[in-house]
């Protein structure tokens, strides 16, 4: 085992190493920066991977984050020269760096290895000195937190639910249309896009060539990927036939910055989100920065439709879109979380209405008795009502929106010139677990691990990796696609092999046997 790396020296406290894998894979902290020994290898990402704050808020990292730091993971542990050593992942001591790297590590395991969430957060249960949790994206004194737990468990429901899967993630389309002047929006998987409001003079008859490019992405991306209804939750900004004239319904429930829905406007919303959803479309919502109002009633859904705990949407919602759901709004989700949850037995769908384009709001299943084939009919007794007896905090000023800059960072690896399959074994040196420590869930265990594009030129003494960020304004950026190959029936392996010069995280027959294609982008090698 790896020694404990020393301490920030104002602190001069030692954090200790944290195993994941005997032998093989740890975490830990240190502000200066390790050097190989025989026993063990040490890479970072807090240098290349940074989360970008709206105010205090340090974390959790998102998605794309993830999706990088498994390529480098990956590209550490296939060294040659590591294949017999320690990999250990270190952070720099402060609070917020360790959080986000043990909360990145852990969601790992989950979303990439598989690892049901307790045994993921087993390692750092006991961590001294312990993780700081997480707080929200406003500016007044934080008093709803969320743990790493709440994050992990919340990824871990998503994937469970069928709602998020790390092979059918686009990390160019991720991180191109996050950012402010290609569109701000990013998708909740599989059925909502919570964006930034438009705030563009535009006639709606403009020509697409005299667009922002902005709004030319959100329309286009909008069309191209089946957004049936636009929901508005601020005062007006544009004209509403901008999305009306391509095809697209758009209906107002505005309701004012930094505050929460009126119930009523929360069965609305529901109710055309049940139609569009059962129909396999998406809903595109928006307040004015796409994160507090949008954050409220996208979870309000989950909660109601998948059974999330406030937490775990909140958490869920975040690392898909980081800042959502601000101040007093998460305090409204945990009030509501089992009022909504037992709207799924208690409320159907009621008639059309033309202030909801035509489509149904839920209305309590007592109003549907007369009606025949009701949509949704109780299952089980619902006892008593939630009462609030909690009052909510004072309003915060509301989020603002996210700087102009771009978001990207560029980690890959170096230049493409000989592919090599690796097998998991071959990376990680021994199984992840043994089948025996997974009799808890049903079926086969899965994971994704590396197909690497090996380097000619890559020098065997370099060993710790460091991954420089690349921060620009301009629109240059990293070529990378993601593609979804479809399952070959007659490979009997389950292995499809990836298009070359693309990452392709492929879903294994029964064991891990997928992968991450690596591609030619910036890195900074360190000894």
């Amino acid at each position: 085992m790896p020694p404990s790396l020393t301490s920030s020296p104002r602190r001069q406290r030692a954090v200790p190493t944290i195993e994941f894998l005997k032998d093989r894979l740890y975490l830990a902290a240190s502000d200066s920066e390790p050097h190989d020994t025989d026993s063990a290898a040490y890479f970072t990402v807090d240098d290349a991977l940074p989360y970008n704050a709206f105010h205090h808020d340090f974390g959790p990292l998102h998605i794309g984050h993830l999706y990088r730091f498994a390529m480098a993971l990956h590209e550490v542990l296939a060294e040659e020269e590591n294949k017999e050593k320690s990999v250990v992942f270190y952070s720099h001591t402060n609070p917020r760096s360790r959080a986000n790297a043990a909360c990145l590590l852990c969601c790992y395991m989950v979303l990439i290895q598989s690892w049901p969430p307790h045994l993921a957060l087993a390692p750092i249960a006991q961590a001294e000195p312990p993780f700081m949790p997480f707080r929200d994206a406003g500016y007044s004194v934080a008093d709803f937190t969320l743990s790493i737990q709440d994050i992990v468990y919340g990824v871990w429901k998503a994937k469970d639910k069928g709602l998020l899967d790390m092979r059918e993630f686009n990390l160019e389309e991720y991180e191109t249309y996050e950012r402010v002047e290609m569109g701000d929006f990013n998708t909740i998987p599989p059925h909502f896009v919570a964006f930034a409001s438009p705030q563009y003079n535009i006639a709606p008859d403009q020509t697409p060539q005299k667009q922002p490019l902005a709004v030319r992405n959100v329309l286009d991306f909008f069309v191209e990927n089946g957004v049936d209804v636009v929901v508005r939750l601020n005062s007006p900004l544009y004209d509403k036939r901008l999305f009306e004239n391509r095809g697209i319904s758009h209906v107002d429930m505005i309701f004012e910055d930094g505050t929460c829905p009126e119930m009523d406007t929360v069965r609305n919303f529901i109710g055309i989100c049940t139609e569009v959803v059962d129909e396999n479309k998406m809903i595109a919502v928006h307040c004015k920065a796409g994160l507090g109002r949008t954050g409220c009633l996208i979870g309000a859904y989950l909660i109601y439709r998948y059974g999330f705990t406030a937490n775990e949407v909140i958490s869920y919602m975040r690392f898909m879109r980081p800042g959502m759901v601000v101040g007093p709004q998460q305090h409204w989700l945990y009030l509501h979380q089992q009022e909504f949850q037992e709207w799924r037995y208690t409320m159907g769908l009621g008639s059309p209405s033309s202030l909801l384009a035509g489509h149904r709001p839920l209305v309590p299943l007592s109003s549907l008795k007369d009606r025949v084939g009701s949509p949704r009919t109780p299952v089980r007794n619902i006892l008593g009502e939630v009462e609030n007896s909690a009052s909510l905090p004072a309003p915060t000023p509301g989020q603002p929106r996210k700087s102009p800059r771009s978001r990207s960072v560029s980690a890959a690896v170096g230049n493409n010139s000989e592919n090599e399959d690796i097998l998991p074994t071959e990376i990680i040196g021994k199984k992840l677990m043994d089948d025996d420590d997974l009799v808890m869930e049903d079926g086969p265990k899965e994971s994704l691990v590396v197909r690497k594009t090996r380097s000619a030129s890559a020098s065997p003494a370099r060993r710790a990796v460091s991954y420089s960020a690349v921060t620009t304004t301009t629109t240059t950026m990293m070529t990378t696609t993601t593609t979804i190959s479809p399952r070959n029936a007659s490979n009997a392996a389950g292995r499809v092999r990836g298009v070359s010069g693309t990452i392709s995280i492929e879903k294994g027959a029964k064991g891990p046997s997928g992968g991450v294609r690596k591609v030619s982008a910036r890195t900074k090698r360190v000894l």
